[in-house]
């Protein structure tokens, strides 16, 4: 069965979903370890609850794809002071738009309407869900993409900046080496990078 070109354009809407406060913040998830070695009695309780926040994933995305919906939170990414060595910084992504979401052709209203972190659907003048083109939403993604492009050049500049610093400083240097290894590089705020 063929369908016409206004059905598929329309297939390809998207709807702004308005976020609780606090909604866009990452998800902390608890995972629970088990204390002592094989075979010996354990101490105390023998596990223990770990807290662990997955910086790439806000709660209401989290909650969304878990109820199945397809989501999009535009979000950018920006250099947040280390709590343990102050004199780094780590990459945090954040809301673009605080307070919404987009979803694309929602399933199920109801379910929408109780999924966790969703405060209410943005309604046009009648009262029915307002849908938001497809070029309204690409376009969103296009800025999100260009300043993703320019955190990356200045990120670059400050992974050079700490680099230069951490030749005269040990401590930085031994930083650096562990930061490294994991994976998670954090970079310094510089004046250097702040003008750039």
């Amino acid at each position: 069965m063929a369908t016409s070109k206004h059905e598929d354009w329309k297939a390809m809407s998207w709807y702004a979903v308005q976020t609780v406060p606090g909604a866009q913040k990452p998800r902390r998830e608890y995972v629970v370890e088990r204390t002592g070695r094989d075979g010996e009695k354990p101490r105390g309780k023998g596990y223990r609850i770990v807290p662990n926040l997955n910086h790439e994933v806000s709660a209401i995305e989290k909650a969304l794809t878990d109820n199945g919906f397809q989501c999009y939170m535009p979000a950018e990414k920006r250099l947040v002071r280390d709590r343990k060595h102050t004199d780094l910084w780590k990459v945090r992504r954040f809301a673009l738009m605080v307070g919404y979401v987009f979803v694309r052709e929602p399933h199920n209203w109801d379910l929408l309407k109780a999924t966790y972190g969703v405060a209410g659907i943005v309604k046009d003048q009648n009262g029915r869900p307002m849908a938001i083109d497809i070029v309204d939403v690409m376009k969103i993604r296009s800025a999100e993409a260009d300043s993703e492009v320019e955190f990356d050049r200045r990120s670059r500049l400050a992974r050079q900046v700490l680099r230069k610093s951490a030749k005269t400083d040990p401590r930085l240097q031994m930083l650096i080496k562990k930061f490294d290894i994991a994976g998670t590089i954090s970079v310094p705020l510089d004046i250097a990078t702040i003008a750039a």
